[in-house]
C-alpha cells in the first residue's frame, strides 16, 4: 500500500501546482462575483458509458446556457455527474473516462485535435467558450504512465471562458473507490485564478473531512474561495451535507460553492452556496426536484477571513508508521453498523450514538460529560417539553470507521434528540416542541490548531438553523470553543462541536 498521510507537523511539503487562466487576472471594479452550483441526478444508460455521458454532457450544457444568461461567472457540477455511480470496474472503465491534458499544456479541447481526448470534455470546453463562463465537472480521468502503464483517476476539469483546460485536479482521498481509482503517490493541491480576480481552490467530497488538501490551501496557501464537487452520503444526526458544507466553510471562513449528486438510493443529495462565517446564500436539500440550479452573489473576500498559518506543514505518514501507531492503541474504532432509515422520503445513514457516553436531558442540564479525557460542559434550560421526543447529551473522543477503510479521529460534543429512551434512537428527525431556552456547550483543545473544529447543527427541515454563536478564547495554549444558542429555539435534532484529528487517521487497504 502506498503510503497515506495525516497530521499536521514538520513533514514533506506537498506540491503546490498554481494553474493560471489564459486571461491574465483583470482589475475588477465588483466587490463580488456571481457563482452557481448544479444539484443533478445523472442519467445511466447501463454498461454503455459513451451513452452516459453523452446524456449527461448535454443536460450540463443546458445549465451552463441558463447559468450564462443569469450573468454567472462560474458554474460548478457535482462528482460522478457526467458518469453517475454505475461505472464499471477498472477493467472495462476505458468506454467511461478521458485523458485529461494538464494545465500547463494550455489546451482548449473545442478546438484541439487529440483523439485520446472525450467529446464529453469537447462539448464542455465548447459551451464554456460559446457562453463565456468558467466550469467545473469532474470525471473519470485515464492517465497512461511512463511505462505504459494505465492508471485512474477521479478528477476535476477548470474550463476558463474561452474553454482551455485551467485546472486539473485528482482526488486524494478516495472513499470505497479502490482499486476503481488509483491513490495518489503525491497529493495535488490545485488552485486556479479568475479574471474576476478570484483564486479558487478545489477538492472532492471525502476531502473536506482531511487536512490533505483541504486545509493546505486554507492554512498555508490562504485561499477563501472554493469549488466543491461532491457525492455525499448523509449520515444523522452529525454529517448531513449541508451541515458538513456548512461547517466547514464557517469554519475555515472561506466561501464554498458545493455541488452535490442527488441519488436518495444511498442518500446522496446537498448542494449550497456558503459565505463562512456570514451564513448561507443558497442551499437546497430535498428528494424533488432531482436537478435544480442554485446562483447566487458572492463576496470576492469572506469577513475576517483567516490569516495562513504560518510554520505549520502537512506531513505524509509511511505505512510503516501508521501501522506502529496502529498496534500502541488500545480502543478500536467504533462503526456506525450501516444502518439506515427513510427520513422524509430519503435514505439517510444513521451514526451509532451507542459509541458515545450519554446523558439523558430532564428539563434542564448545567455540568460536564466526559469521554475517556475529553469532557464537554453543557448549560441548558428548557419549557414546554414534548413527550414525543427527548434529548441527550452525548461526548465522543476516539476513532470512527468510516466506510470500511479508514479509521479516523474525532472529538464530539453534541446535544442529539431521540424518539424514545433508547441511546439507538438518538439519530430521531422530527419536529419537536421542546423549546430551549438556553442551550451552551463548551470544550477545550490542547491542539486547537492541529485539528478541523466545527459547529454542527440541524433543526427538522434538515437544514442548519440561525441565531447562534460560535466563540474562542486561547490562554495559555488551550483553547475552548463555545457554541451557545442567542434566542430560545425548537424542532432542534442535532446542536454541537465536531472535530476532526488527523494525527489518529489510519488508512487500511482493502483487497
Amino acid at each position: 500500500m502506498r503510503g497515506k498521510w495525516s497530521g499536521f507537523g514538520l513533514g514533506l511539503v506537498l506540491l503546490t501546482l498554481l494553474h493560471p487562466s489564459s486571461q491574465a487576472p483583470q482589475q475588477d471594479w465588483r466587490d463580488y462575483y456571481v457563482g452557481a452550483v448544479v444539484e443533478f441526478a445523472p442519467t445511466t444508460v447501463y454498461g454503455n458509458g459513451p451513452a452516459t455521458l453523452k446524456a449527461n454532457t448535454e443536460a450540463y450544457i443546458k445549465y451552463i446556457e441558463d447559468a450564462s444568461q443569469q450573468d454567472a461567472d462560474i458554474i460548478v457540477f457535482p462528482e460522478d455527474g457526467l458518469t453517475s455511480v454505475m461505472m464499471p470496474n477498472k477493467s472495462r472503465m476505458k468506454p467511461w473516462s478521458t485523458v485529461i491534458p494538464s494545465a500547463l499544456d494550455e489546451y482548449v479541447p473545442c478546438t484541439g485535435n487529440r483523439e485520446d481526448v472525450s467529446d464529453t470534455l469537447k462539448m464542455v470546453s465548447c459551451a464554456a467558450k460559446e457562453n463565456q463562463i468558467y466550469v467545473v465537472i469532474n470525471i473519470a480521468e485515464r492517465e497512461l504512465d511512463s511505462k505504459n502503464e494505465t492508471h485512474y483517476h477521479n478528477t476535476n476539469v477548470v474550463f476558463d471562458r474561452t474553454g482551455k483546460i485551467i485546472a486539473r485536479y485528482r482526488k486524494v482521498n478516495l472513499f470505497m473507490e479502490y482499486p476503481r481509482f488509483d491513490v495518489m503517490d503525491t497529493p495535488e493541491i490545485v488552485t486556479f485564478d479568475t479574471d474576476f480576480g478570484v483564486k479558487f481552490g478545489t477538492f472532492i467530497c471525502f476531502d473536506m473531512l482531511f487536512n490533505v488538501p483541504a486545509l493546505n490551501l486554507t492554512r498555508i496557501e490562504g485561499v477563501t474561495n472554493f469549488v466543491y464537487p461532491v457525492a455525499w452520503g448523509s449520515e444523522v444526526p452529525f454529517l448531513t451535507a449541508l451541515q458538513m458544507q456548512f461547517g466547514w466553510s464557517f469554519s475555515e471562513n472561506v466561501n464554498l460553492l458545493a455541488a452535490g449528486y442527488h441519488g436518495t438510493e444511498f442518500a446522496s443529495m446537498g448542494s449550497g452556496i456558503y459565505l463562512g462565517r456570514h451564513g448561507i446564500a443558497n442551499v437546497t436539500f430535498s428528494h424533488h426536484p432531482d436537478r435544480k440550479l442554485l446562483i447566487s452573489r458572492i463576496p470576492k473576500t469572506p469577513g475576517l477571513a483567516r490569516k495562513p498559518d504560518e510554520g505549520i506543514k502537512m506531513e505524509m505518514e509511511m505505512e510503516e508508521e501508521k501501522t506502529n501507531l496502529l498496534n500502541a492503541r488500545r480502543d478500536p474504532p467504533y462503526d456506525t453498523k450501516e444502518r439506515v432509515e427513510n427520513i422524509q422520503g430519503m435514505i439517510m445513514q444513521l451514526d451509532n450514538i451507542e459509541a458515545f457516553n450519554t446523558v439523558r436531558i430532564n428539563g434542564s442540564m448545567s455540568n460536564s460529560v466526559c469521554h475517556g479525557d475529553f469532557c464537554c460542559a453543557f448549560d441548558i434550560e428548557t419549557t414546554s417539553t414534548d413527550s414525543s421526543t427527548n434529548y441527550r447529551a452525548a461526548v465522543y473522543k476516539g476513532l470512527r470507521l468510516f466506510g470500511r477503510q479508514v479509521e479516523a479521529g474525532i472529538r464530539v460534543c453534541g446535544l442529539v434528540q431521540c424518539s424514545n429512551d433508547s441511546v439507538l434512537s438518538c439519530t430521531s428527525v422530527q419536529p419537536s416542541n421542546t423549546v430551549f431556552t438556553s442551550l451552551k456547550i463548551q470544550a477545550t483543545f490542547d491542539d486547537y490548531p492541529q485539528l478541523l473544529v466545527m459547529p454542527t447543527l440541524m433543526d427538522s427541515t434538515l437544514f442548519p438553523f440561525k441565531h447562534w454563536s460560535y466563540t474562542t478564547n486561547t490562554h495559555d495554549q488551550h483553547t475552548t470553543v463555545t457554541l451557545a444558542l442567542n434566542k430560545p429555539n425548537k424542532d432542534i435534532v442535532s446542536f454541537g462541536i465536531y472535530a476532526r484529528d488527523f494525527s489518529l487517521d489510519y488508512w487500511k487497504q482493502l483487497q
